[in-house]
């Protein structure tokens, strides 16, 4: 219903019921505020005139206060009905000042004329008066409801008063406000809402707004259902996370590069970094010392600058200059150089490098490793190396673990800090699915790199997958993946 025509049916005008249920029962005298129910008739009408109907008999007759007794029938009723429409012509919105006791058969016709009907406290310290009045008139309970009182009835004792008080509940706050005695103009406003809501009710909306208004709840429970009857699948593709590819290949077959230090990092920690860079190859701490020697010396550094506790820590600021160790004499780069830019590029921190290969079986000098470890700072993101499916575990040795399952292969990342998707997640490639952590057996950040072929007779398992595990360096080869 358009505003126009809701304001114009309001103004046609109404009846508004007040009702003062904790009023002593003295014939004799009154303890109703007729002068605050007459400022607040003339409110409503504007400054122009007002009505006040006595239904109560408590009040004399005049030309405002107009005494009539409640129908008991339907000729009592038309007349009744006829009375107010001539009244309306002039004063368009009347108030009727309710007897204590109204049986139901006035209820029902009270009902039919009323739009609103207004309960008034009179001070009373408890509710229960003013509930028995409601509940001993179950039409009253039909019409639009304000309630005065401070407490609501008791829902066990006054079960339709309190249903009827609960609808009105959209209304408490205005009325708490508002004090229709000591501010008339000010609820007037109230009592226009109430009519309105009245109006509404009986003038229920047509056209599509009645359609959509009663096949609600169907078309929500369509649009909650139908998702599950039409899957869609997530495209492989890439996530729009930065593509550092191009930057990355340019950058490692530079001869060197300069490294800004914020006075925490180490040159050690650089120059792993740098040779794994140049080199692909697996430090030690003989090489290490050498490369940083060396490092400084053509940085024009003496050996010991800057040294504490065996370490090297540059002030704030400092730029060293690190150069392709040539001199070391041991590089793999011709053999698994594409692989190690691989695996050092899905951590989202430039400085990462590898510090330990798969082993499949232990020997002299080296323990048996199911993966490889990539070195990175604890919180970098690990980012998915192809779109595919998580899993998620944990155990004492790998701590936080997530995979990534696809057709034919899958890929582990171990001693996680923080998971970002959950068992069953499509994830794109590029995506961050985990962060850098040091989580289960570990001696530093790091993200121990498992890679195995999907077999369902395979000796391990995430998720709902068995896989067998294979030498990740392997894998990239024979995968030949794209770079996240």
């Amino acid at each position: 219903m358009q505003r126009k025509v809701l304001d114009n049916l309001y103004r046609q005008g109404g009846l508004t019921l007040f009702a003062f249920p904790c009023e002593q029962a003295d014939t004799q005298k009154s303890a109703i505020p007729l002068e605050s129910l007459q400022n607040l008739a003339l409110a409503l009408n504007a400054g122009a005139s007002f009505v006040l109907m006595d239904f109560s008999g408590k009040h004399p007759f005049n030309d405002t206060v107009l005494k009539r007794s409640l129908p008991e029938n339907d000729d009592q009723f038309r007349e009744l009905y006829h009375l107010l429409q001539e009244i309306k012509k002039t004063t368009p919105q009347v108030i009727g000042i309710l007897p204590q006791e109204v049986t139901e058969v006035q209820a029902r016709y009270l009902a039919l004329i009323a739009r609103g009907l207004i309960i008034a406290d009179n001070d009373e310290p408890n509710s229960d008066t003013a509930a028995i009045y409601l509940e001993d008139a179950p039409s009253l309970q039909k019409i639009p409801l304000l309630w005065l009182h401070k407490f609501v009835p008791n829902r066990r004792r006054f079960p339709g008063a309190a249903k009827a008080v609960k609808r009105s509940v959209s209304l408490f706050g205005e009325v708490r406000k508002s004090n229709w005695q000591t501010n008339p103009a000010g609820f007037v406003k109230i009592i226009e809402n109430l009519h309105k809501l009245e109006i509404l009710r009986k003038n229920p909306l047509d056209g599509i707004s009645k359609v959509f208004k009663r096949f609600f709840p169907l078309f929500l429970l369509l649009a909650i259902t139908i998702p599950f009857f039409f899957f869609s699948h997530l495209e492989p593709g890439v996530s729009n996370i930065r593509n550092r590819t191009q930057e990355r290949d340019h950058l490692s077959v530079a001869p060197s590069f300069e490294y800004v230090f914020d006075g925490k990092e180490t040159m050690q920690r650089i120059a792993r970094y740098a040779i794994g860079r140049f080199n692909a190859t697996i430090t030690n701490e003989r090489m290490i010392r050498q490369y940083v020697n060396v490092t400084l010396d053509e940085n024009g550094y003496d050996g010991k600058s800057w040294e504490k506790n065996g370490f090297h820590i540059p002030p704030a600021g400092t730029t060293i200059k690190y150069s392709r160790p040539d001199y070391l004499g041991q590089t793999a780069t011709d053999s698994i150089g594409a692989a190690w830019k691989y695996w050092t590029s899905i951590v989202s921190d430039s400085i990462s490098y590898l510090t330990e290969f798969y082993h499949a079986k232990p020997s002299a000098n080296q323990r048996q490793h199911n993966g490889i470890d990539l070195a990175s700072r604890q919180g970098a993101r690990i980012l998915a190396p192809f779109a595919a499916k998580a899993w998620t575990s944990k155990d004492e040795r790998g701590g936080v673990i997530i995979g990534l399952v696809r057709e034919k292969d899958v890929i582990l990342f171990m001693h996680c800090d923080k998971l970002l998707y959950l068992d069953g997640q499509e994830v794109m490639a590029g995506d961050p699915i985990a962060t850098v952590g040091i989580t289960g057996h570990t001696t530093g950040p790091h993200a121990h790199v498992v890679t195995g072929l999907i077999d369902r007779n395979g000796d391990k398992r995430i998720g709902n997958v068995r896989y067998k595990v294979i030498d990740p360096i392997k894998w990239f080869y024979l995968f030949k993946p794209n770079s996240p």
